[in-house]
């Protein structure tokens, strides 16, 4: 059985998210919904209720469970509130060992260095746990913070995806980057 992540840094905790965020999560999108809007598929009014929420976690504790993904939360250390999502997706076993990232994390604590701080963390688990080899990320190439973000990881640049993703209702270009496992 995987151990399940449950991380301390300075700023934050880090775990899987269950089911009793359901109201954190759905406020996390809430609150961010503007920010967040540029960067995300469009969402219909119920994505961002509670039962949406509860109902998108119930799904992932089942990937989890079934060696497919790990949604991972985190949570600010004083007051509890979600500050930011980093999910691990589309994990693909025997000879790939690979897996894709995506990450958000409240406007409230951008351009602060967190994701910095968290995505370490974040990365060692799933090479060091979860045994992935290869860890995947996009980023649209309009999206510097993500860029600069995935480049002080060590992810590097290996292609350009015309309209991959359909971001905000317009098909949008994408960079492709990955991280391999430096212990591998």
């Amino acid at each position: 059985m995987t151990i399940k992540p449950d991380i301390i840094t300075s700023n934050g905790h880090i775990r899987l998210i269950d089911t009793k965020d359901a109201n954190a999560l759905a406020d996390y999108y809430a609150r961010n919904r503007t920010h967040f809007l540029p960067w995300e598929p469009v969402r219909g009014a119920n994505f961002y209720e509670v039962e949406t929420m509860f109902n998108r976690i119930l799904e992932a504790e089942g990937a989890f469970y079934a060696d497919q993904q790990v949604k991972l939360g985190v949570f600010n250390l004083q007051h509890r509130r979600m500050i930011a999502s980093i999910d691990f997706s589309q994990i693909v076993r025997g000879p790939l060992q690979s897996c894709f990232v995506g990450f958000s994390i409240d406007a409230q604590h951008q351009g602060q260095g967190l994701m910095q701080e968290f995505m370490p963390w974040c990365l060692e688990y799933m090479f060091n746990h979860f045994n992935i080899h290869r860890v995947m990320a996009t980023y649209m190439v309009t999206n510097d913070r993500s860029q600069a973000l995935l480049e002080r990881l060590g992810f590097e640049k290996e292609g350009y995806a015309k309209s991959y993703l359909n971001i905000a209702g317009t098909w949008e270009d994408h960079i492709l980057t990955a991280l391999v496992n430096p212990s591998h």
